[in-house]
């Protein structure tokens, strides 16, 4: 509280024993204080004088002070002792805002809330209770550090202590229980009755302890009728808890009659019938289910019976409600355990019993297959536990809470109900530890990703798949990167990181992928460094770094030449080096390859033989491209790429067949044997590719990549069957590209090169008629559309050369 202001009295120095008789006059007054200043014990004894004065004063204010704070922390203590709550919120917190106020002011002030938050918390429910509890115990532990007022430690450590209990933090409350009953040995009886309590609802508690501790309550001189039944009836609970419902039984003998008669009597004589049924259900005995119904019938007319008699106390209404339900689930009555559960949730909300129904409907459903209610129900549960470390209810231990959530996590994943999962996992956000969310989430996404991979369209094409695959993948490495950084400590991380990288590799996020491998080379220098700088060199040419990753791909190829990385690191480099043009250089490291110490059944010895064999054709080399494609095909039928190669063995043949023919001019109508050979090759090239890929037409698991292959072999079918005379097969084929391509630039082709087998075969009006529909199908492409990037001419040139073949025929 503010320090007052008082006048504080100033020194009179003309006055002084010798001379209050003999007022001197004005001058030798002066001359006589001009003196006393000049003097050396004058000076000491104005200096001394003065200190007194002061001090005296000083010593006044701070009697005045302290005085004052001794009544206002009196006056705390017996507004507690009264139980004027207002009161002392009122004086507490302005003796708290006084950032001057006296220690033991301080020390009322904080024992004052701890006690008024604590009795509040008692007439609340709900989250205002937990709310009410949490502020008293903040105060409790300021109280603790700072001291309690004298006199009033055992009240306060005790309020400490049982406010603690009654949030579930029953270690720390124990702690604070044994001090109080140390201080004030009148407490104990209530020391021994909590301490039971707190050791029967831990999880991690004694229950031999929580017997002891009630035996010593009852033990209790003097100890009147309620207090002995409330003392019987937790015995009998204990020994529930121990497994012992003969013991149990035997505990409420000794109840008084009116107390046998007592909705907790019924609660508990509930509990046990269905103990018991519970324990004759898992034991699978089939001469038992008879036992199993009465046990049950008998348990839920107990719990009925205390439902509607326990009108005064919620707190046991709602245990019944809960325990109606599980044992309507137990007889496999599971609608009417359901209808049980959602009573008690709307009937209960604001009590233990409410979380724990819905955690039951939670589990119900899934058991029942209704997924979509179950993981509803269960993320419902989740968010309302705000914090799992500390979450505690009395019907659901931590362990069934993971293992419900992991058994219906991975069932919906099993059933490919990814979306379900997913939600479930969020809905831990926030309340589980974030490594938990980042990892469950992220298998989620890896297994969604995959799925789509390798599953038949549905609706979508199967690029569309693969475009929100890759999307999944890169979420996935969102997750496995927080997960690393929250593990950054640990043996994990590094691990962490690579699957991060790995998965953003997968979902081709390329930039996110090589600065996730940068720090991986960072922290793990040599396990797995040749496969992280081969990564990393994937990585960069893909973001068009050809560069760049050549130095990381020759960096993995010299330092680790002996690891398989360096094999595929060759290859890489081979491609960096042809987007660079440096074809020789692309030639040299793949020729490694194939000339070093790896086998033809190798990966990287197959790549390389394809790759080599695509350059020489796309450089014009067609000798040596024939040579390694023909080799390719040969040793590898079923892989990917086959169909390509054919294609291009296909265009060799054709090349070649071409440049026979040209050096024979007169006799182009009737080739010679030789070139017929070569276009009869081509043709059935041609044919194989045809048929497998047109099998994945019909199937529509077809790529843009591939569907242009299909069509490239399509207009070469029709070249060679034109070049073979057989004019009518062509047609057909290049009907089947008009009816494919109807609203593609690349249709044109296909009607210049129909008319060009009709004017073959002599059939000028049906050429004529092809010509017009070109025209016509010009018209129809929209005019934004730039026919130069797709095929040989502009429009305007596509114009001019379609009235050129129509007046030329």
């Amino acid at each position: 509280m503010p320090e007052p202001q008082e006048p504080v009295p100033q020194p009179d120095l003309e006055k002084s024993p010798e001379k209050a008789e003999r007022p001197a006059p004005q001058a030798g007054r002066q001359k006589g204080i001009r003196a006393i200043f000049r003097s050396k014990w004058g000076l000491l004894t104005l200096g001394i004088g003065s200190l007194v004065v002061v001090g005296g004063l000083g010593g006044f204010a701070w009697w005045w002070l302290t005085s004052k704070s001794d009544d206002d922390a009196t006056a705390l203590v017996e507004a507690v002792d009264a139980q004027d709550w207002n009161a002392v919120h009122k004086m507490a917190e302005k003796a708290l805002a006084d950032k001057r106020a006296d220690p033991e002011l301080l020390r009322a002030a904080l024992f004052a809330q701890l006690m008024a938050y604590a009795a509040e918390a008692d007439r609340q429910t709900g989250p205002e209770r937990r709310r009410m509890l949490l502020l008293a115990t903040q105060f409790g532990d300021q109280a603790t550090i700072v001291g309690l007022p004298p006199g009033r430690e055992a009240d306060g450590l005790f309020t400490l202590g049982r406010t603690l209990h009654y949030l579930s933090r029953f270690a720390e409350s124990r702690k604070y229980l044994r001090e109080a009953a140390k201080l004030d040995p009148q407490k104990q009886p209530r020391v021994n009755w909590l301490m039971a309590e707190s050791h029967l609802l831990d999880p991690e508690g004694n229950r031999e302890e929580a017997l002891r501790f009630n035996q010593a309550f009852l033990l209790t001189p003097g100890l009147d009728a309620p207090s002995q039944n409330a003392g019987w009836l937790q015995q009998a609970r204990i020994h529930l808890a121990l497994g012992k419902p003969d013991a149990a039984e035997e505990s409420l003998k000794h109840l008084t009659p009116k107390g046998a008669d007592s909705p907790e009597a019924h609660l508990i004589r509930g509990e046990i019938l269905l103990f018991q049924a519970q324990q004759l259900f898992q034991s699978k005995d089939s001469h038992s289910k008879e036992e199993v119904v009465k046990y049950t019938a008998d348990a839920r007319a107990a719990f009925e019976r205390v439902k509607s008699h326990a009108l005064g106390d919620e707190s046991t209404r709602a245990k019944a409600a809960y325990l109606l339900g599980v044992t309507l689930n137990l007889a496999e009555d599971y609608d009417g355990a359901l209808a049980a559960w959602e009573r008690c949730c709307s009937e209960f909300p604001d009590y233990p019993e409410a979380w724990a129904a819905r955690f039951q409907i939670a589990r119900l459903n899934h058991r029942l297959g209704r997924h979509d209610r179950s993981v509803d129900e269960l993320a419902n549960c989740i968010q309302r536990m705000v914090d799992a470390g500390r979450f505690l209810n009395p019907w659901i231990s931590r362990e069934d809470i993971r293992q419900t959530i992991d058994q219906i996590w991975t069932d919906c994943l099993d059933k490919k109900l990814f979306a379900l999962s997913l939600k479930l996992t969020n809905a831990m956000e926030g309340v589980f530890p974030p490594e938990n969310v980042y990892t469950l989430r992220a298998k989620t996404y890896i297994a969604w990703g995959e799925y789509l991979e390798t599953s038949e369209p549905e609706g979508n094409t199967t690029e569309d798949n693969k475009a929100r695959a890759r999307r999944y993948f890169r979420l996935a490495g969102d997750d496995l990167t927080r997960l690393a950084r929250s593990r950054t400590a640990t043996r994990f991380y590094t691990e962490d990181l690579w699957q991060a990288a790995d998965y953003y590799y997968r979902g081709g996020s390329y930039t996110r992928a090589s600065r996730v491998l940068r720090e991986y080379l960072r922290n793990e220098p040599r396990r797995r460094n040749p496969q992280a700088l081969l990564r990393l060199g994937e990585c960069l040419l893909a973001m068009g770094k050809p560069d760049d990753a050549l130095r990381v791909l020759y960096e993995c190829i010299e330092f680790h030449s002996k690891d398989a990385a360096s094999y595929k690191a060759r290859l890489w480099a081979a491609y960096a080096h042809m987007e660079k043009a440096e074809y020789d250089k692309a030639e040299a490291v793949l020729i490694d390859n194939l000339a070093g110490e790896l086998a033809p059944t190798s990966l990287e010895w197959r790549d390389s033989l394809f790759t080599l064999g695509t350059l020489y054709f796309h450089l014009g080399r067609d000798r040596e491209a024939l040579e390694k494609l023909e080799e390719a095909v040969r040793r590898y039928p079923q892989d990917h790429r086959a169909p390509e190669a054919r294609y291009f063995l296909a265009e060799l043949y054709l090349r070649a067949a071409v440049a026979k023919s040209s050096i024979q001019p007169n006799n182009t109508a009737t080739q010679s044997a030789l070139t017929r050979d070569l276009l009869q090759t081509a043709l059935q090239e041609l044919e194989i590719v045809q048929k497998e890929l047109d099998m994945k037409w019909d199937k529509g698991a077809i790529s843009p990549a591939t569907q242009k292959l299909l069509r490239n072999v399509y207009f070469a079918l029709g070249d060679v069957l034109y070049r073979l005379g057989r004019f009518g097969d062509a047609i057909t084929i290049y009907v089947t590209l008009t009816n494919r391509l109807q609203s593609e630039p690349e249709v044109l082709d296909a009607y210049i090169q129909m008319a060009r087998c009709y004017r073959a075969m002599g059939r000028t009006r049906d050429a004529q008629i092809t010509l017009e529909q070109a025209k016509i199908m010009l018209d129809r492409l929209p005019q934004d559309v730039a026919l130069e990037k797709t095929t040989s001419f502009t429009r305007g040139e596509w114009q001019a050369r379609l009235a050129w073949s129509t007046q030329h025929l």
